[in-house]
């Protein structure tokens, strides 16, 4: 059966738009009628994947998604809904009227689509067994994922898998089943589901579960099962269901970080996937390539899902170009934590403002007068970031040599000024998932419009796993493990074009290594918002997502050096506490559902 995403059948899988899914399809036919027909049961299959369940990271306005927005990464002040999150008021009487945070439910109804399909699929008489057995495994690859997208947002959750104990609503009268339950049974669904998936993706199946997105999904679950918030935390030892089941274990499990590096290695051994490498290699060659990692369909990509990024793209451009004036803002503090040309660590925020300089010569990447901590960066920076005095430009095949440099500050081609509601917060915003066909012009003949392509949403991918297998192997076996270690954290820095790190370093410093290496590579692809979590150093004094963010003084500027907007200003303060690494269930919920106990400390 030819499947192709973009096109025919998945169109819905980011739109959802036809008729047949804008409405529940128990509503349209009876569940007899539906599973009689091949092409019906390929349509309930199908809405598996769209939006109705799933939530599209990129296919929403302004960081829609606290996945991305709520981080030390991202400054939002128009988005409520998001600001719940980043300033502690998020609470179970309304944890948020938005689905973009309260999503408790909706998976659950995902879930139960899911369960009603395995339990009626046999009906269907006009359906061969190989693709039958390939359905099969798809949803039970699916179910599990929305498990798992519970499980790391909400902790522990009860497991359904099966609809006798479910309402017509997805709701079960369920208690929360242990963290290691949760594991364990999604192992064995992903595991279960490896034998019916295909090897890899053909272009007309993109977007579908393979056998590499099983291997890779459990060792992005095994990695969280090892991590400190729920390997022996003594924060939840009160934590229990009300029949007195401790939820997360306080004993400490060194092994569990085995089992998650022997999973990414699986994924590694399988050969079917390979870093993106640059066909050239020079700088320019190293962004382009950096860029083309999430914007195109390439053999890096494990398990991708297509996505409209018209939105994004909109929220990213700064104020000269055609958009929302770059209302996506992306903070100094996730600016500064990519490297240095040279492969080094760049120096502290502050001293950038303490010694305020600007170039006077043009260098990889910018040109005069840039602020000097945006010269000399690595390769990747200049793929992610606009930043102020940038040369940039998606210019159209009529004006091809349309760039422009970017003024955030006050009177700036970008700035409050040029503004209108929708505006930049830092004078930054993001690059990445910009397809490089998007094409926008402003000049004296009028304005082009934005075209962006739909492109590939990296929901996993062989750069994750080698940092996935670096991670466990450092904290399993430390300095002993420290050349495979920087194997593969060198390759990762490598194929951008950054030296790679030698010499001989602490467990410690390989830690900070590795975390640091994992913010810069897969930033705005959904991690930096769990991984503080499952690394447990969000909240407290020193709690990463506990301080201010921080960007330019938008508010002054009238020229490009201005040293009135070049002041390191406080966007935001955060708040984080204890209670803030689980999402809290709606009051509702629980008052309903007298076996689930709410998240701890709400």
């Amino acid at each position: 059966m030819k499947r192709i995403l973009l096109i025919s059948i998945l169109s819905l899988f980011i739109f959802s738009c036809s008729d047949y899914l804008d409405q529940d399809p128990e509503q349209l036919n009876t569940l007899e009628k539906v599973f009689a027909s091949r092409s019906e049961v390929e349509k309930w299959h199908a809405q598996l994947f769209s939006s109705d369940y799933y939530i599209d990271m990129l296919a929403s306005s302004s960081f829609y998604q606290p996945f991305l927005a709520a981080t030390d990464d991202a400054a939002n002040l128009v988005d409520w809904h998001v600001q719940t999150m980043y300033l502690g008021q998020i609470n179970p009487s309304q944890p948020s009227a938005s689905y973009g945070i309260y999503f408790f439910s909706r998976y659950y109804q995902g879930i139960r689509h899911a369960n009603i399909f395995l339990e009626n699929i046999e009906e269907v008489k006009d359906m061969g067994e190989l693709e039958r057995t390939r359905l099969v495994s798809e949803t039970r690859f699916m179910r599990a994922m929305y498990h798992f997208w519970l499980l790391r947002a909400y902790g522990p959750i009860p497991i359904v898998a099966s609809t006798g104990v479910q309402n017509e609503d997805g709701s079960a009268l369920l208690g929360r089943n242990t963290m290691e339950e949760c594991v364990d049974w999604l192992v064995s669904e992903l595991d279960a589901s490896i034998p019916g998936l295909s090897d890899v993706s053909l272009p007309s199946e993109y977007g579908f579960p393979t056998k590499g997105a099983a291997l890779a999904m459990k060792s992005r679950i095994l990695l969280y099962a090892a991590s400190p918030m729920y390997n022996g935390n003594s924060v939840y030892a009160n934590w229990r269901n009300n029949d007195g089941t401790q939820l997360i274990s306080q004993t400490y499990d060194n092994e569990k970080w085995k089992l998650a590096a022997d999973a990414a290695k699986a994924v590694i051994n399988t050969g079917n996937y390979s870093l993106l490498e640059a066909q050239e290699d020079s700088f320019d060659g190293y962004v382009e390539n950096y860029r083309k990692i999430t914007t195109t369909w390439n053999n890096e990509l494990i398990w991708a899902r297509p996505s409209d990024t018209n939105w994004w793209v909109s929220g990213c451009l700064p104020g000269v170009f055609s958009g929302w004036s770059g209302r996506n803002s992306l903070t100094l503090e996730l600016a500064n934590a990519y490297f240095m040309a040279d492969g080094t660590t760049a120096p502290p925020i502050d001293d950038w403002f303490d010694n305020l300089s600007f170039s006077n010569t043009v260098s990889n990447g910018t040109v005069e007068n840039t602020f000097s901590m945006f010269v000399n960066r690595e390769p990747r920076f200049y793929a992610s970031v606009h930043f102020p005095n940038m040369e940039v430009g998606y210019p159209p095949a009529s004006h091809p040599d349309a760039l422009y440099r970017l003024g955030f500050y006050y009177t700036g081609n970008s700035g409050l000024i040029s503004s209108g509601g929708d505006r930049n917060y830092t004078g930054l915003t993001p690059r990445k998932h910009i397809p490089l066909e998007t094409t926008t012009y402003k000049g004296s003949d009028g304005v082009e419009p934005v075209y962006s392509p739909n492109v590939p949403y990296p929901e996993i991918r062989l750069g994750e796993i080698y940092l996935n297998y670096a991670e466990a192997m450092n904290e399993y076996a430390g300095a002993s493990a420290q050349g495979e270690v920087l194997q593969y954290l060198n390759a990762i820095r490598n194929r951008s074009g950054i030296t790679g790190y030698s010499g001989t370093y602490t467990k410690e410093e390989m830690r900070e290594m590795i975390r640091q290496e994992r913010r810069v590579e897969l930033s705005w692809e959904g991690h930096r918002f769990f991984d503080v979590r499952r690394w447990f150093i969000g909240h407290g004094v020193e709690g990463v997502f506990n301080r201010p963010v921080h960007g330019f003084d938008l508010t002054t500027g009238t020229y490009d050096m201005d040293p009135d907007f070049f002041t390191n200003t406080v966007i935001q303060n955060r708040l984080f506490r204890t209670e803030h690494y689980m999402f809290p269930i709606r009051a509702s919920e629980v008052a309903f559902n007298k076996e689930l106990v709410q998240a701890p400390f709400y």
